[in-house]
């Protein structure tokens, strides 16, 4: 087994935790005025169109490894050269499947459809990206075993970066929804060529059944868990956007876009603590501590700014000419929002399980989440559109506070002591913000005074009580300064 350093765990923890905070930070910029730019070039249909087709080709990623990536991130053992080249043999022979099987689907759909090129070529672009993720897998996992996710940060912001960056370029040059397909080749062929050129790994294909069914162990039950994922959310979403039209689903990609923004926090805690809580599942009172840890700092930048973003997002729409069209998305994004602020606090507990081996746990939280999902959703987004998919969003959020529950025996934490102070703190900053509002001043003046009365408030509250905290922070900062 790899020998366990406690101190050097917690360190790269910390300094990862921090680097991939920044570098979500930066992602999120160029995502949010990405974003921003196309959906005033483009039309709501246009971008409903999108959503769909994403989420439509999304779903071959359920199926491109088996949950194979993740068992060898988990693994406590050094990984062998038969292991990562077992992983990516099978990995690509069900890449070729999941291909073969979309494609005959797809030319299903656009006959009954009667889809044209703007949805083909961006069917083809997104296949194309679902190829060139498969092949960035396994020098990803060796980077995440190492908790050195500094490489892996970097393409996705180059990534991330071009793929806004070209798609707005064509859109205002008049390619329309073209411009998606265009910027998605680009992105998907540029992240691969830098991971192999600065992570490279000697692919072979070979096959290690005693591998293979060490890591089935482990990866069937994760992926099983992804696949209930995928029938909650990319096939809930297609059945949604069938019921409601690519306009209608369209607001609600509009509506979903802001509140989601802060989860880019919560992801890069969850992306190392994956890793790192498998490395400590051994050690239960510091993977306790940790745990809390991630859970407070998820909850101070998470709720503050899912809730701030959702003050302003009327205002927004109101400075911007032409971008009234926007409008009804407003209601949605309120039932997002709550979603989103108790996701933030469900997901890394359910990470958290994973971690540590009990995925079984996770699974039936998975099948509860579906049940309801495929229920609630289709069932109130005929009855009342778009607004009632926001209503199922909130049902089905509501359900997690079992999550909660389980997951203070299993882990013997105090979740919602652990979350206390930031939740007054956002809870606090809401009422002066309404009372703002009601002055009838510009959007403009609104979003500035708004974003002010908020950081004052929320601040001022989180010094008072959470003071303990913010210097543990700042001392694990300076801990890092110190060894550089």
């Amino acid at each position: 087994m790899e020998e366990i350093n406690l101190q050097e765990i917690k360190n790269k923890t910390t300094k990862n935790v921090l680097f991939l905070s920044l570098r979500n930070i930066g992602i999120q910029a160029i995502s949010v005025i990405g974003f921003f730019l196309l959906t005033i070039l483009l039309g709501v249909g246009e971008v409903g169109l999108f959503a769909i087709v994403a989420e439509s080709v999304s779903i071959l990623g359920y199926f491109s490894d088996l949950g194979l990536a993740a068992a060898l991130i988990q693994k406590k053992d050094e990984v062998k050269k038969e292991e990562l080249q077992t992983t990516f043999t099978i990995q690509q022979i069900l890449v070729i499947i999941s291909l073969i099987v979309t494609f005959f689907i797809f030319t299903e759909f656009s006959r009954n459809k009667s889809y044209g090129p703007q949805e083909f070529w961006i069917f083809i672009s997104l296949c194309f990206s679902f190829i060139c993720a498969s092949l960035k897998t396994i020098p990803s996992v060796l980077l995440e075993r190492k908790l050195n996710f500094k490489l892996i940060s970097t393409v996705d912001i180059i990534e991330n970066a071009c793929f806004y960056g070209f798609a707005v370029l064509f859109a205002f040059l008049g390619f329309d929804v073209y411009s998606y397909a265009i910027a998605t080749f680009i992105r998907s062929l540029l992240g691969l060529i830098i991971i192999y050129k600065y992570s490279f790994w000697p692919i072979g294909f070979s096959f290690n059944w005693e591998s293979a069914k060490s890591l089935f162990k482990y990866g069937i039950p994760f992926q099983l868990n992804s696949f209930i994922a995928m029938a909650k959310d990319r096939l809930s979403n297609l059945l949604v956007a069938g019921i409601i039209g690519r306009t209608d689903f369209g607001i609600l990609s509009w509506a979903q876009k802001g509140p989601r923004i802060p989860l880019s926090f919560m992801d890069a805690i969850m992306r190392v603590t994956f890793p790192t809580f498998a490395r400590l599942q051994d050690h239960k009172e510091i993977l306790k501590k940790s745990l809390e840890k991630s859970l407070y700092f998820i909850a101070l930048v998470v709720f503050p700014m899912t809730v701030g973003i959702a003050l302003i997002a009327p205002d927004i729409i109101n400075l911007i000419p032409n971008y009234k069209k926007w409008s009804p998305a407003i209601f949605p994004l309120y039932f997002y929002a709550i979603s989103v602020v108790i996701a933030s606090i469900t997901t890394p507990l359910t990470n958290a399980f994973n971690a540590i081996g009990k995925i079984t746990l996770t699974t039936k939280f998975m099948i509860m989440w579906t049940v309801l999902t495929l229920f609630f959703y289709p069932l109130l987004s005929y009855k009342f559109g778009y607004t009632g998919t926001a209503y199922a969003v909130l049902i089905v959020s509501l359900s997690s506070f079992i999550v909660w529950f389980v997951a203070q025996k299993v882990f013997d934490i105090k979740i919602i002591k652990t979350i206390s102070n930031p939740t007054i703190a956002t809870i606090l900053m809401i009422i002066p913000c309404l009372i703002f509002q009601s002055l009838n001043l510009s959007s403009l003046v609104n979003i500035i005074g708004k974003i002010l009365i908020s950081v004052l408030v929320y601040g001022f509250y989180t010094f008072l009580f959470s003071k303990d905290e913010i210097i543990w922070f700042w001392r694990q900062l300076s801990c890092l300064k110190t060894k550089k």
